[in-house]
């Protein structure tokens, strides 16, 4: 049975909600998680699951937040393990960024500089090096940039892992309740209308993802909006990837399964989630560039999600200004999987009020 006065009611089951809920799940404390679908359903399901900071494009506060939370991957990953027995697929074997003409080449060769400048590894592959370590990469690449460090997790089993965790610690996760109104006191949320029943948490972590703002009686103000992202899994005939290999914004990421993930889009379509021709035919172009011997492969699965993106960059990890015991955690991007061991850690510290990350301290509501 669900707690009618929890300590903390979380909204939203996706990697973020998720997250949060197993670092919060303590003794002493009720931690009730609600979503008005299933657990790991929207966004967090759509993700390729790249583990992406030296490849990422991002520097200052934003590259400080993914370094912290990629260095908390190998231990979370290990307690997951040990707490549930699901393998999340960590796999920490770099990212391949390749360069298509002279100009792409000059560019990553500038960020390897910068990125070791920064402290991270990477290093310049060039055509025969390329060839070797991916085969099946476009011959017509002149070279690529290796980060040896970055790599990636099954997504779907981060979220039924987390899930898992959260449960054995004793949080209490609901799919199919739907948050329908908040009542305000002043500067608090004193009541939230759940489904047909009625919860009175000390403290709400809103990470709704891109619905967020939609959750009625919280934060209509916050500058969440969705973007569209598309995907498709291959079946190639034999396993011959082993690096997530990127070009532009697309990328085709290897899993276990056998499965190569290709995304995926970036769309403003509004809160439309549908797989568009359109939206194939770019992914089926990120293939024929980034390795054409893909055309061949056979399609498995289509699908879209709807990301949280913020039009200041995101992520938003901060308490609400006008509401103190609310908690902010959402406008992740297309960052939500990798973001999500640090993310939870600082919402953990928010909701105790206590030192968190320092580096989850800039991503406020303002």
């Amino acid at each position: 049975m669900r707690p009618r006065t929890p300590d903390v009611l979380v909204v939203g089951g996706g990697v973020i909600g998720c997250a949060v809920a197993r670092a919060l799940a303590e003794p002493g404390r009720s931690v009730l998680l609600v979503d008005r679908g299933a657990i790991g359903g929207e966004a967090s399901s759509a993700a390729a699951g790249v583990l992406s900071v030296a490849s990422g494009d991002d520097d200052g506060a934003r590259l400080a937040l993914r370094r912290a939370s990629l260095e908390r991957f190998p231990a979370l990953a290990a307690g997951l393990h040990d707490e549930t027995g699901i393998d999340v697929e960590l796999d920490l074997g770099g990212v391949l960024t390749l360069c298509l003409d002279d100009d792409e080449a000059a560019a990553q060769r500038a960020q390897i500089a910068r990125r070791r400048a920064q402290g991270l590894r990477a290093e310049w592959l060039d055509q025969p090096a390329l060839r070797a370590a991916e085969p099946v990469a476009n011959s017509a690449a002149c070279g690529a940039a290796l980060y040896p460090d970055d790599g990636r997790v099954a997504c779907e089993r981060l979220v039924e892992a987390l899930a898992a965790s959260a449960r054995r610690r004793g949080a209490h996760l609901v799919p199919g309740a739907e948050v329908r109104g908040a009542e305000r006191r002043g500067s608090r949320l004193l009541r939230v209308q759940v489904g047909d029943g009625t919860v009175s948490p000390a403290c709400v972590v809103l990470a709704a993802g891109a619905w967020s703002p939609r959750i009625p009686g919280m934060a209509p103000a916050l500058p969440v909006l969705p973007v569209r992202g598309q995907m498709l899994a291959l079946r190639p005939p034999d396993r011959p990837l082993h690096h997530v290999l990127w070009h532009g914004n697309g990328s085709l990421t290897p899993r276990r399964s056998g499965e190569v993930l290709v995304g995926g889009t970036v769309e403003d379509a509004g809160f439309e989630k549908a797989v568009t021709a359109r939206g194939v035919l770019e992914l089926i172009d990120d293939v024929r560039r980034i390795a054409p011997a893909g055309i061949g492969w056979a399609i498995t699965r289509l699908w879209a999600g709807l990301r949280p993106g913020a039009p200041t960059g995101g992520p938003i990890i901060a308490r609400h200004p006008d509401l103190e015991n609310l908690v902010v955690a959402t406008g992740h991007h297309r960052n939500g999987i990798l973001l999500a061991p640090v993310t939870a850690d600082a919402v953990a510290a928010l909701v105790d009020a206590a030192p968190g990350p320092a580096e989850a301290a800039p991503f406020g509501v303002a």
